[in-house]
């Protein structure tokens, strides 16, 4: 077996997470070895062991690193409402770039830990609109919900063979036939999280006043 190629700089302890964070959501956990990591800075197995500790202890820095992450939260927008979907998009965003480590952290218990600071930011937005207690966490859980559920909707079809949306043959003549052309497009499911978030905020948000 070749030896990697050795680099002229030691190697740092934020390298080898990053590297590994790259190395898990390019495959998935199963090809975070430390022998490819190593190959892949150009360094030697010791080298990554003294930064890091073992496997295990790896993996833990990768979930304390997306815990981190997924707790910056940054709004954008002059009302409430332009604020609460900058937060879910950005919260779409970032469940969609990692799925490994979104599945690793979940499995090691800091899936509350990892959403908690979404939905305080939230919480916050939904209090501006006048929405406390029961009814900001009912708000809060739907919406996360809707959140989670397009992403894992997504990533299933992505994953799942190719498969038109619906047969047109298989419905009644009688039916309206634009509907069922329509179904026979491919699901845009971007656009499916777009209408249902604003259906949700139209029912969940009092409406915002008007400007004139």
């Amino acid at each position: 077996m070749s030896q990697p190629a050795r680099r002229d700089q030691p190697v740092t302890r934020d390298e080898v997470v990053d590297t590994a964070l790259r190395l898990v959501e390019e495959s998935d956990v199963a090809a975070l070895t430390m022998r490819r990591l190593a190959a892949e800075l150009g360094t030697a197995v010791t080298s990554i062991y003294w930064h890091v500790g073992n496997r295990d202890a790896l993996i833990e820095l990768l979930v304390e690193r997306l815990v981190g992450d997924m707790g910056v939260v940054r709004l954008s927008g002059r009302t409430p409402r332009a604020r609460i979907t900058s937060l879910l998009r950005q919260w779409r965003e970032r469940l969609w770039a990692r799925p490994h480590l979104i599945g690793l952290a979940h499995e090691r218990g800091q899936t509350v830990a990892m959403f908690q600071p979404m939905q305080a930011a939230l919480a916050q937005e939904l209090a501006a609109v006048g929405l406390h207690g029961e009814q900001a966490a009912l708000a809060v859980r739907l919406l996360q919900v809707h959140v989670v559920s397009s992403v894992v909707l997504a990533r299933a079809a992505e994953r799942g063979p190719a498969t038109n949306p619906t047969d047109p043959q298989a419905w009644p003549e009688t039916l309206d036939a634009d509907l069922v052309s329509a179904l026979a497009e491919p699901l845009d499911y971007e656009e499916m999280f777009r209408i249902g978030l604003d259906a949700l905020l139209d029912r969940l948000l009092p409406p915002e006043p008007v400007v004139g």
